[in-house]
């Protein structure tokens, strides 16, 4: 996926420079590219997931909660460091 490849090259550094594992960097990837993909209609997994269901994505959008919530979850830890690893230099 371009939606992961892309931000990882570009944010790699700016983790490392505010202390961040890397670890936090592939979670933020995973709950924001992979997992809401699903819902854009135009993303190779929202065309397949509506052709293996049947419906349009705007119809199974609405049930997809786990796919809204993750971003969400991701920003609400970020903001009261729950989970969040710092590299053993920045200790």
């Amino acid at each position: 996926y371009l939606a992961i490849v892309v931000p990882g090259k570009m944010y790699s550094k700016a983790f490392k420079d505010k202390g961040l594992a890397p670890e936090n960097l592939s979670r933020t990837l995973e709950d924001s590219g992979t997992v809401t993909s699903v819902l854009v209609p135009w993303n190779t997994c929202g065309a397949y997931q509506s052709g293996v269901l049947g419906v349009d994505t705007l119809h199974y959008a609405g049930y997809a909660i786990f796919n809204w919530l993750s971003p969400f979850m991701t920003l609400l830890f970020a903001a009261f460091q729950i989970k969040i690893r710092q590299l053993a230099s920045f200790k």
